[in-house]
């Protein structure tokens, strides 16, 4: 009796297992992929010129459909470098951008919008306390599996984040960022 009782059980548990199996939708997990710190942010204006050499974040990526599904980008101010003696000091200071007070610029993507032709993450682009709307086109070079190599190029206003005095240098700045990711560790 207790044979057959058992018998019956596994049986029952068995049938319920491959029922549950069976009408479980497969949700599509994101694939993440953490940015590597010999990503770097050149930076470009008509008066300097410099780069920043430490870069963490992540990428999300969707399996299915190898498209990007989220992208956030944390600069240390800290690991600026520009070209002028003496000038990286200065632009760390309460004048430019105040390391002190903000060591770090954050890009964190809300959305993301894809085209045959362009990635772009939509999001917040914050810098000394200040946040912006901002979209930031993206480009994957390169996509093992393991690893990605990204790129992406944007222009920002350094006098919308405070970032120096008015005509002290050119308010304009070109980014152009080669981030290097590899896929996180289950």
């Amino acid at each position: 009796m207790i044979k057959a009782f058992c018998g019956i059980y596994v049986a029952l548990f068995f049938s319920v297992c491959v029922a549950q199996q069976d009408t479980r939708t497969v949700d599509p997990a994101k694939t993440t992929y953490l940015i590597q710190n010999k990503s770097v942010i050149q930076i470009q204006s008509l008066d300097f010129s410099g780069k920043f050499t430490s870069v963490k974040g992540q990428v999300s990526l969707d399996p299915t459909t190898n498209t990007i599904q989220g992208f956030d980008l944390i600069i240390d101010v800290n690991s600026l470098d520009l070209e002028i003696p003496g000038m990286t000091k200065h632009a760390k200071s309460a004048d430019f951008f105040d390391v002190a007070m903000y060591p770090s610029i954050t890009f964190f993507s809300d959305s993301v919008s894809t085209t045959d032709t362009e990635t772009i993450a939509h999001g917040m682009i914050t810098s000394k306390g200040i946040s912006k709307l901002f979209s930031l086109p993206i480009v994957v070079s390169s996509n093992n599996g393991s690893s990605l190599i990204i790129s992406t190029s944007f222009t920002l206003n350094r006098s919308d984040f405070l970032i120096g005095g008015e005509d002290v240098v050119s308010n304009l700045v070109t980014a152009t960022a080669s981030i290097q990711a590899k896929k996180k560790k289950d």
